[in-house]
């Protein structure tokens, strides 16, 4: 990333369904939960909402929640750090060291989707994706 200059990128997790957005390491770190904005935190909000609006399991009406944390309302998206620390992140390296904007995408509930569910899980992420990748002009 740091030779070919990349704007936009997203990493694909999965065990929830949330988008997340820099920073996600807090600037106390004895906190395990602390908002940690960005200059640029108004542009990672949007890249962030754009996704999660349009990901089908994440605006579904009749979604369920994952594990013990509700979303929902946060519009399915966090600050990295406000939801859990993760330091030398993928997104915080991105944008630190590579100006490159990197959200990460909690894509389902489950960590390890049965090969069945695969095609559900790619109508549930494939305008999402495709709108995510339209932010960079």
């Amino acid at each position: 990333m740091q030779r070919y200059p990349f704007v936009l990128s997203a990493n694909l997790h999965g065990g929830e369904l949330v988008v997340t957005y820099p920073f996600d390491m807090t600037r106390t770190y004895w906190k395990a939960q602390e908002l940690t904005p960005t200059p640029d935190d108004g542009v990672f909000r949007w890249l962030a909402t754009v996704y999660a609006t349009a990901n089908l399991a994440m605006a579904s009406g009749e979604r369920r929640r994952c594990h013990y944390d509700d979303f929902t309302r946060f519009g399915n998206i966090i600050n990295g750090a406000n939801w859990h620390t993760v330091a030398g992140s993928m997104n915080d390296f991105s944008y630190l060291h590579t100006n490159c904007f990197e959200i990460t995408v909690e894509l389902s509930c489950d960590k390890f989707p049965h090969a069945s569910e695969l095609p559900e899980e790619w109508e549930n992420n494939r305008e999402s994706l495709l709108l995510f990748m339209e932010q960079v002009g």
